[in-house]
């Protein structure tokens, strides 16, 4: 098992079983979601996950005008926390999911973004729930398969890792 793994399932094994149940439908979510709304110009997109209330979990993307009501975009590492918590008070668990060149975007490097020559490696989610105090962070690595139409496949251990931490 590679350090993040460990990292992700020590994470996850420290929070109460039943809010453990509610991290991982969000982040099975993030896992589902993300290869379909990721492409190879424009790298991880800003999105919400939140629980549904129904037993499932949603996905909204986000942008950075509704990013920047928390703070300056410049100051992202300030403020991260806030958003999900917002969403957290009113779903009872929300994840903020992000590229790890979101600071590339904010600061607009040419007309497009962030440029092609350097994409995005691993989707970052910083999580919050309710009934734990603090923020969880978690960084979940991918590469890209696919010469002609690419597509964003996570490693192994992502679903591997998420299995193991289920509560038994």
């Amino acid at each position: 098992m590679n350090g993040e793994a460990a990292y992700t399932l020590d994470t996850l094994r420290a929070v109460d079983p039943a809010v453990r149940a509610d991290v991982l439908r969000v982040l099975d979510r993030v896992v589902r979601d993300l290869p379909g709304r990721w492409s190879r110009g424009r790298g991880v997109p800003q999105l919400m996950v939140s629980l549904d209330g129904h037993g499932g979990a949603r996905t909204e993307r986000t942008g950075l005008r509704e990013l920047s009501r928390h703070g300056y975009l410049d100051e992202l590492h300030r403020w991260i926390d806030a958003v999900p918590w917002d969403k957290a008070r009113e779903h009872g668990c929300a994840a903020l999911v992000y590229g790890d060149r979101i600071h590339a975007r904010i600061n607009r490097i040419g007309p497009y973004g962030a440029p092609r020559f350097v994409p995005d490696t691993h989707a970052h989610v910083r999580l919050a729930h309710r009934d734990v105090r603090g923020t969880l962070g978690f960084a979940f690595p991918f590469r890209t398969e696919g010469r002609l139409f690419p597509r964003l496949v996570f490693h192994a251990w992502v679903a591997g890792t998420l299995e193991r931490a289920r509560p038994r």
